[in-house]
């Protein structure tokens, strides 16, 4: 089963180290600069400069302009990953560079993984060519919506001739069907990928029925949401063998704060300490829980096909259990290692509450990951549930997520495991001076 990973956009509260990874093994051998911590979320330095880390390899990519700044670009290349490609002053930007243009790139990958640029030449064939293979509209402002989930994670080794897989990752409710085939068989919802929202309506399939209900408890999940605070507590694991074997790293811990549909992070420790850095800096990370994850999966562009499973019960609540799968052209769900991002196809589970149409639980798996992308699999699971936050009206919110994945070549792995605790409404905050 391939870790697929699924975090909310939540506050921590580092609440103390739990365990210590061994001294100078952090994961395995050595703590290289680029790996876990310590590679992140990198987009290059942000400066035009010729200082290079020392280069490891130089490479031919032919590839499509999705983002362009003044020191960098996103390229979308042949193989559906995206590299985020710096500019120097040996290589500026070329002046008439456009968003959408194809591209033939030479660049070099530093030992962080970051990519640098030391040839840029036109290419039209090529734009054509990738545009016409995704069989979608592709606006010059970017792909897709926000992304559900955004996982940063450090570079990896190269992938050797002896790769044996990563570790299998279970979840929990019910055991391994999240990631079992849908069956060609099974009852299918019709696509809607070009139709507009529609209020549940009956059906003769009770269970599509139930899939329209949820459809619209989820596109109005957001809009009803009030401004609330909220302890987020994320405990951070590697492992190195095959059959896992958790060595906790650290704990993350930070306030969120949801104000105007947006999260903002505040008071984040690691380890008990006051941290200014991001935590994507520091390890393993990733958002999404607090609906976005929910919306896309319900969204009528990502045109997601829900077959039947069974049914079960989950927070004492009588649920049915739909097998989904996304399509690589339509998911928004993006996964970052350094210097690179991918957006693949997904598969996975929801549990949806019979009775109001709620989601209960959400599990996800990457699918198409690309053989030239540093993890060989990444997987989620959320958990929801409904939370009271000083009125008596009920919200559904997220309780629990866990995200995995695993580095291409080795059997080494990270895990996350995240509580959300301690909702109440925020209400904002004021400063009075006195003069």
């Amino acid at each position: 089963m391939k870790p697929v990973f699924l975090l909310a956009i939540a506050t921590f509260v580092l609440a103390g180290q739990i365990g210590q990874y061994p001294p100078g093994t952090y994961p395995p051998g050595q703590n290289p600069q680029g790996r876990f911590p310590g590679g992140g979320n990198s987009r290059g330095s942000g400066k035009n400069t010729d200082t290079r880390s020392a280069s490891v390899s130089s490479e031919t990519y032919r590839g499509v302009v999705r983002k362009l700044e003044s020191s960098s670009m996103e390229l979308e290349i042949e193989d559906t990953r995206f590299l985020i490609v710096d500019f120097s002053n040996a290589n500026p930007k070329p002046s008439d560079l456009r968003v959408g243009d194809g591209l033939d790139v030479v660049a070099t990958a530093d030992k962080e993984g970051n990519f640098h640029a030391t040839s840029i030449q036109s290419n039209r064939d090529i734009a054509q060519t990738i545009n016409d293979r995704d069989g979608i509209e592709i606006q010059r402002e970017g792909r897709t919506g926000p992304p559900p989930t955004i996982l940063v994670r450090p570079d990896s080794a190269s992938a050797g001739d002896n790769d044996s897989g990563p570790p299998v990752l279970k979840h929990g409710k019910p055991a391994p069907h999240a990631s079992d085939p849908i069956p060609d068989d099974a009852p299918s919802t019709p696509s809607r990928a070009n139709s507009a929202p529609e209020p549940a309506r009956s059906s003769a399939n009770p269970h599509l029925a139930l899939i329209e209900k949820a459809r619209e408890v989820a596109s109005k999940f957001l809009e009803g949401l009030p401004n609330y605070v909220v302890q987020e507590s994320a405990t951070r694991y590697v492992s190195e063998t095959r059959q896992p074997s958790w060595n906790v790293v650290d704990i993350v811990s930070a306030e969120v704060v949801f104000e105007e549909h947006k999260e903002t992070y505040r008071n984040l420790q690691i380890n008990g300490k006051p941290s200014k850095k991001p935590p994507e800096e520091s390890g393993a990370w990733s958002t999404g829980e607090f609906g976005t994850i929910l919306g896309n999966l319900f969204s009528p562009y990502t045109d997601a096909d829900f077959k039947f499973a069974q049914d079960d019960t989950i927070l004492h609540r009588s649920a049915s259990v739909f097998d989904f799968k996304v399509l690589r052209v339509r998911a928004a769900w993006r996964i970052w290692t350094t210097g690179q991002y991918i957006m693949p196809a997904y598969r996975g589970s929801v549990w949806i509450d019979k009775q109001t149409g709620d989601v209960l639980r959400i599990e996800m798996q990457a699918k198409e990951i690309p053989e030239a992308f540093p993890e060989i699999s990444v997987e989620t699971a959320v958990d929801y549930d409904s939370i009271r936050l000083g009125t008596p009206e009920q919200f559904l919110l997220p309780v629990h997520s866990e995200a995995l994945s695993c580095w291409r070549g080795s059997n080494d792995c990270q895990r996350n495991v995240i509580e959300f605790r301690n909702y109440h409404k925020f209400t904002g905050e004021s400063n009075i001076e006195f003069k």
